[in-house]
């Protein structure tokens, strides 16, 4: 699929590197039949509240690139239109194998993370929720810190391009992470943060044309959240270390491109406030996905996503079966022109898992017992960039 050209303008004189000048704007529809409320999907007419909008500029000088993106969304409750620094970093690549970046930089996680915002290069309106749930967006696109990274070449066993990081994330109580990590507790966050992330991801690009296959890890250092139980009383819930780890792989031939992800989150919490009991969480995702080119303008695709979290607090509640989500997806995207495409996606959902039954925001109030098992949900959507 193609992709709109940046916008060149010289705005220091002609002796000095152009500012690379991007911008893009989608408007989506997303309906879910039945009762349930995913990704903000009212049952009874659907929302327009599914769109999102940047712009961003870069300049490159011999080995310096300095560059910003600005970003705004309407997921149903998440985001509020707010316009955010999305991404801002000063980058120096000194070699092929050796780069520095600093500042805020996207994360580097699984296939597609750092290309999130480029809704050109791809068929589907959302990708696999699993990996890259929408909802989580603050929470997974970008840290405050520095990296390096690079391209190692090996000759006939092709090349290994890798990145390691470290820094830290702000997240707000009313972000969709905040509900998220406090999925079915019936308090509020009033506070929740971390000291610091820090992780990597290395991707080998395969002699075989067309396939690498990567490993990416992050890891969340006192990951914690502050609850509200009552006027007078309060609870600590956290854990030391959050561990996340994706193993990923993609292969391109002709007009077809086929990718796979898994991955697994795993945590020990503690709860400070009823007898410090300790909650076991586990999470185990991923997907299975094809996409090929029909003509210049249309392409088709479709995927498998899939997500079990378990999380048990002894001695009190067992693993719920509940918290499985499968997701079949067919997609179909036309271009009008390198500016200007559409989406179209229908989705046969099985389980319920990761609906929020939490006690802030417009998804609030969807326990189990009131929750479809099986549905359809239907995504639309229309972008705008150059």
């Amino acid at each position: 699929m193609g992709s709109a050209q940046a916008f060149e303008f010289q705005p220091f004189g002609t002796n000095l590197p152009p500012v690379d000048l991007h911008g893009f704007a989608s408007q989506g529809y997303i309906y879910n039949s039945g009762h349930n409320n995913y990704l903000g999907g009212y049952s009874s007419d659907g929302s327009p509240d599914f769109r999102e909008y940047g712009i961003n500029a870069s300049v490159a000088y011999n080995k310096w690139r300095v560059g910003a993106q600005f970003f705004g969304q309407k997921l149903g409750p998440y985001g509020d239109d707010q316009i955010k620094l999305d991404w801002g970093n000063v980058d120096y690549q000194a070699t092929q194998w050796f780069g520095v970046r600093a500042g805020r930089v996207k994360t580097p996680r699984g296939l597609y993370n750092e290309t999130l915002d480029l809704d050109s290069t791809r068929t589907f309106a959302l990708l696999p929720q699993s990996v890259y749930d929408a909802r989580l967006r603050d929470f997974n696109s970008s840290f405050d810190g520095g990296m390096i990274y690079g391209n190692i070449e090996m000759k006939k066993l092709g090349s290994l391009d890798y990145r390691a990081y470290v820094g830290s994330i702000s997240l707000s109580p009313l972000s969709g992470a905040s509900d998220y990590f406090n999925n079915d507790i019936p308090y509020p966050n009033t506070k929740i943060g971390m000291d610091a992330t820090y992780g990597g991801s290395l991707f080998w690009n395969t002699p075989v044309q067309g396939l690498k296959v990567g490993y990416s890890v992050q890891m969340f250092n006192n990951f914690n959240a502050l609850r509200t139980v009552s006027p007078t009383s309060s609870l600590w819930r956290g854990t030391s270390l959050y561990l996340r780890q994706t193993i990923s792989a993609e292969y391109t031939r002709d007009k077809w491109v086929f990718a796979a992800e898994a991955g697994r989150d795993s945590a020990n919490y503690w709860v400070q406030g009823f007898g410090n009991d300790f909650q076991n969480y586990d999470s185990y995702y991923g997907y299975v996905s094809a996409t090929r080119q029909i003509t210049d303008k249309f392409s088709l695709g479709t995927y498998f996503s899939y997500s079990d979290q378990m999380e048990k607090c002894p001695p009190y509640a067992p693993f719920n079966t509940d918290d499985r989500q499968g997701d079949l997806a067919l997609a179909g995207c036309y271009n009008f022109t390198s500016y200007l495409l559409a989406k179209l996606e229908i989705h046969y959902m099985n389980g319920s898992g990761m609906l929020f039954n939490t006690p802030t925001g417009a998804t609030a109030n969807q326990p189990r017992n009131t929750r479809d098992n099986s549905w359809a949900m239907i995504v639309a959507k229309v972008t705008l960039s150059f």
